[in-house]
């Protein structure tokens, strides 16, 4: 669910059901704020802590709620490609599961653009300013993937492609790093 606090998974897997891999540390969603911060959540078993790395860099560390969930701000990330890496720490700071990815800081002009692209369609008034909604593509992501967790189906992927007719040909075909706006 997408709302001003942010992107977060509402419906989390039942554990006894899940792979072990997936019973780590786990980043959900990369989404960024209405003033275009990056904004991350995820999940990790137990308590304590996770640490956030760009480039083998800590940047900020974030407490694991009783639910299971983590939430946490990237503010003042410059443009550019990273290496984002999420550490599980337990309470005595002793790290117990990681996860690592590539990830691609948009320029806040892209995100400021594609935040007035659906406003300037619908011919809203300019006082009306939507929330921004896009999301970079990682590697494996799929239309399908993307419409599933933004709208909670993934035969809703047509609303993305659609979107994003400009950007996409195939939509069987989309690549890392392109950006698509996320209708409502």
């Amino acid at each position: 669910m997408a709302d001003a606090e942010g992107a977060r998974v509402l419906q989390l897997p039942d554990a006894a059901d899940t792979p072990r891999a997936t019973r780590n540390v786990a980043l959900d969603t990369i989404s960024y704020s209405q003033d275009g911060d990056v904004q991350l959540a995820g999940r990790a078993p137990g308590t304590g802590q996770v640490r956030i790395y760009l480039d083998n860099r800590a940047i900020t560390t974030s407490h694991i709620a009783q639910d299971g969930t983590w939430r946490s701000d990237l503010p003042q990330v410059d443009t550019g490609i990273y290496t984002l890496r999420i550490d599980q720490l337990d309470d005595s700071g002793e790290v117990q599961s990681r996860v690592e990815t590539p990830f691609k800081r948009e320029d806040r002009a892209l995100l400021a653009d594609l935040q007035d692209a659906p406003r300037a369609r619908a011919e809203t008034p300019p006082d009306a300013a939507p929330a921004i909604r896009a999301v970079t593509v990682q590697p494996g992501n799929t239309l399908w993937a993307i419409s599933r967790e933004t709208y909670g189906e993934g035969i809703l992927y047509v609303r993305v492609f659609e979107a994003n007719s400009d950007r996409i040909r195939n939509p069987d075909l989309i690549y890392p790093g392109q950006v698509f706006t996320l209708p409502d």
